[in-house]
């Protein structure tokens, strides 16, 4: 008889009782929809000690301020650290990965300052005004390690909302950024999870030069550009 976990009778019996990695660590797990409202899933989250209830890649359509729509998917659990107390770990980390707007980093070609100086990160506030407002209502600061640009490889440390993710979060290691700057998101461990439109922006100043940040190229390699150039925009954050 397969192991069926305790949020079968509440939930429906449904295939993540089977082969998620509760039970058995499975990796072969195909992400559902979560049936359940937004409301739902933050209730959940905050009431429930271990949220067995979603798994990594579980996603849920939702409809933003602006009336478009976007995948909130389930990227890691216990990964980022919350700024309330500097030590315990957000539940969730939920991705909105497709953007369909082109943003500079930077006014000018410059990293100086890195994440935490730059337009990019001003900017995360307007998309964090068109998001659901029980997600507002919800979301927890984390604190993020960023290089501090302009050939500067000291990390420092920022407290956010909306973030966008590290090269380190995205691909699993670091080619053109400083070490330092996280772990890789467990829902990006699988190449196919890191096919994104429009080559967004990664948080990370590049590391030998002053001009540039680091951005998704491909599913296993990332590139540079120039801080003035426009691209695309995937962010995370957490509950």
């Amino acid at each position: 008889m397969e192991a069926k976990c305790s949020y079968c009778e509440f939930f429906g019996d449904k295939p993540h009782c089977h082969n998620c990695k509760i039970f058995n660590g499975s990796r072969t797990y195909v992400p559902t929809e979560i049936n359940l409202t937004l409301e739902e899933i933050v209730n959940h989250i905050n009431n429930n000690e271990n949220v067995e209830a979603f798994n990594i890649g579980d996603y849920k359509n939702i409809t933003l301020y602006t009336g478009e729509t976007a995948k909130l998917i389930v990227l890691d659990f216990n990964k980022d650290t919350l700024a309330s107390d500097g030590s315990s770990t957000a539940k969730v980390t939920f991705g909105i990965l497709k953007n369909d707007g082109f943003f500079k980093m930077n006014a000018e070609d410059t990293n100086a300052g890195g994440w935490a100086s730059s337009m990019m990160r001003a900017r995360m506030e307007k998309f964090f005004a068109i998001l659901p407002p029980v997600l507002k209502e919800n979301i927890k600061p984390v604190i993020k390690k960023t290089a501090g640009g302009g050939n500067n490889s000291e990390v420092i440390s920022t407290v956010d909302k909306l973030f966008l993710f590290s090269e380190i979060e995205f691909y699993g290691r670091n080619k053109y950024s400083v070490a330092g700057e996280g772990e890789q998101y467990d829902y990006f461990t699988k190449k196919e999870n890191r096919v994104l439109e429009n080559y967004p922006w990664l948080r990370s100043p590049y590391r030998d030069g002053s001009r540039s940040f680091c951005y998704v190229c491909d599913a296993v390699d990332s590139l540079c550009s120039y801080a003035y150039n426009c691209s695309g925009v995937a962010f995370g954050f957490c509950i």
